[in-house]
């Protein structure tokens, strides 16, 4: 009888620890609105914080997605290429202007990386630009990593590692010789 028992609780743990460990990756391509919904959505849905690394920013829904997150008190990190923040239609001064925590790269030639975090729960990657020609008119993909602890610690500790690298100090300089150019 107790071995039953025994056999019994290992089972339903080895159910339990098996469940527990499928990892759910999601992938759509553009141009569709499916890469933004999802983005916006995990803004939304975002409780404490958001990290991304992102090659290029329009995106309007994406943007106003992002001020709501920050007003709700999400703890927000963005690192850009300050050549596309150059850019007339970007929108990183906007962000930057609304008090969000957001860097131009300083460092490598460029900031290439398309990638996100959000609640160091669920990563976002792919040549998905946070752009209104990415959802609209280019031929994109993005890859949504969902339960996958171990993809989501590599976007962050990447995140992270880059986030050091370009100083705030550089970014803010950045930004103040922009604004008096």
């Amino acid at each position: 009888m107790m071995c039953q028992i025994l056999k019994s609780l290992f089972f339903i743990f080895f159910l339990m620890l098996v469940g527990c460990s499928f990892a759910d990756t999601r992938v759509f391509f553009s141009p569709s609105p499916r890469c933004e919904k999802n983005i916006v959505r995990l803004i939304d849905e975002s409780r404490e914080k958001i990290d991304a690394a992102v090659y290029a920013i329009n995106n309007e829904n994406i943007v106003e997605a992002l001020k709501r997150a920050d007003q709700r008190g999400v703890k927000i990190r963005i690192l850009t290429d300050r050549l596309q923040a150059s850019n007339k239609k970007s929108k990183v001064r906007e962000l930057y202007e609304a008090g969000i925590n957001i860097r131009v790269h300083s460092k490598n030639k460029i900031e290439h990386n398309k990638f996100s975090i959000y609640d160091g729960e669920i990563a976002a990657s792919g040549s998905y630009n946070w752009t209104e020609p990415a959802t609209k008119k280019n031929s994109e993909n993005c890859v949504f990593f969902i339960d996958d602890r171990d993809t989501v610690k590599e976007y962050q500790d990447r995140f992270d590692y880059l986030w050091q690298i370009n100083t705030k100090k550089k970014s803010d300089a950045w930004f103040h010789k922009k604004a008096n150019d």
